[in-house]
């Protein structure tokens, strides 16, 4: 792809000498009070691909495109109400940290970063998510400034470093006196895949445990800055974000952080539909890294094989008694179709709320095709079960339609036919017996079965 950067607006220096540039958006505001020449040991450094040599023409486009990636990768962000004031500084070293203040006046807050000129990619993607993610916060704090977990911000940075490393973060010109800098570069991905960098990190060192995420550095554990740590942050947020609700639950826990008195409580509060204690996220956290470590996601399933698991996934197991005093007779699969039909809502609900969990985790580990469908399922369950409720009662909430029962359960078992169809058209040979589980046990049995323990 080809990209250009223009100059970004330019308003007067306060001291006259270089001017001071801003964003877009008018909340990022880019100054470089002095400037030198390189020494020899950081001008080296700046050509390395693990750093870069910052421009002020160039920062004030990473740090408006950072903030849009973040608001995508969340689901949303609510808009800007402080300005961040970053002020690029000459480097006395390639490992020069940066510095961040936020002061609080009486019309809110104002956030001063100091940024070496030759930095770290990683450090500053981490630093620029932090300063975004905490003017966020603290939109909603007092006098105190809110803290976010070490989790959050590097498993974010990790993920846009991976995922959109070069539309961030940009080398300076090599012609300083050009107006326009205009690069070529070609990305080349063979699928969607963000864990791809951490791999190899994960299967040397193992991934860190919750409480070790919580708590870098204490008690000998990994430090926030430690490879291994950054690649288990990076695991956990994606493990979060593919939650159902997933990137809203997170973008939440950023803007409501501040109502509590520590982070914990914020998680807790935000995610209590699938965490109601923190005892319940180390369980949790626990699963899926047996998930992880048991195979590898790296190398999907063969296409046919990917198929068979996706129409196994959407299948219900259920007991099937004759009458409710007796024992179970046998273990079927219905299929979603039999579920919506057959059993009352708050089985329905339990049993398609486990089948989009089971979904979700199966959609990282299919290829693109498989991806797709496992998708629609998803889009298909989420829609039915979000309306399902209105269509019970008699007068909406304001400014609620109130949808018809009848043609929303029409409309979600065609959907459900036509996706089981595609499924069934994807097998190599096509699997007829699967797509009977549903009927076999009859419409009687389907009646008296329930979901398996």
């Amino acid at each position: 792809m080809w990209s250009a950067w223009p100059a970004p607006p330019q308003t007067p220096s306060s001291s006259g000498g270089h001017p001071v540039l801003v964003s877009q958006s008018g909340q990022f505001v880019v100054s470089r009070p002095w400037t030198r020449p390189l020494p020899p040991d950081l001008a080296a450094f700046a050509t390395n691909p693990t750093h870069l040599r910052l421009e002020p023409a160039l920062l004030v486009v990473s740090c408006e495109r950072t903030r849009q990636r973040l608001s995508h990768e969340l689901g949303g962000l609510p808009p800007y109400r402080d300005r961040i004031h970053l002020t690029l500084v000459p480097a006395r070293g390639p490992a020069e940290t940066l510095t961040l203040l936020a002061d609080r006046f009486p019309g809110g807050w104002k956030y001063r970063l100091a940024v070496p000129e030759v930095v770290g990619r990683r450090r500053l993607l981490e630093t620029l998510v932090h300063v975004i993610l905490l003017e966020v916060a603290n939109q909603s704090a007092g006098d105190i400034s809110t803290d976010l977990p070490a989790w959050l911000i590097a498993g974010l940075a990790g993920r846009l470093q991976t995922l959109a490393e070069e539309e961030l973060l940009f080398p300076p010109p090599s012609d300083p006196g050009a107006p326009v800098a205009i690069r070529r570069t070609l990305v080349e991905r063979k699928r969607y895949d963000p864990l791809v960098r951490v791999r190899p990190i994960l299967q040397e060192q193992g991934p860190l445990s919750w409480q070790e995420l919580c708590w870098p550095g204490v008690q000998g554990a990994d430090g926030p800055e430690t490879d291994r740590y950054r690649a288990s942050a990076e695991l956990l947020l994606h493990e979060l974000l593919r939650l159902p609700k997933g990137p809203q639950h997170l973008a939440g826990f950023v803007t409501h952080r501040a109502r509590f008195l520590n982070w914990q409580a914020a998680f807790l509060d935000v995610f209590q539909d699938h965490f109601p204690r923190l005892l319940d996220v180390e369980k949790w956290w626990a699963l899926q890294l047996a998930l992880y470590e048991r195979g590898d996601p790296q190398s999907p399933a063969p296409l046919p094989n990917s198929w068979a698991a996706l129409q196994e996934t959407v299948r219900v197991p259920a007991e099937v008694r004759t009458s409710s005093a007796e024992l179970p007779q046998f273990t079927t699969n219905l299929t979603l179709q039999t579920v919506i039909r057959e059993w009352d809502w708050s089985a329905q609900r339990q049993a398609l709320t486990a089948c989009l969990v089971r979904l979700e985790s199966l959609r990282a580990s299919v290829p693109w095709e498989a991806q797709v469908v496992a998708a629609a399922y998803v889009q298909t369950l989420r829609a039915y079960l979000e309306q399902r409720p209105r269509a019970e009662v008699s007068t909406p909430a304001a400014g609620l339609t109130r949808p018809s029962l009848i043609r929303l359960l029409r409309d979600t078992l065609q959907q459900l036919d036509a996706l089981d169809a595609e499924v069934a058209a994807r097998l190599q040979p096509p699997s007829s017996a699967a797509g009977r589980a549903g009927s076999s046990a009859g419409p009687a049995a389907a009646a008296k079965a329930r979901p398996a323990p």
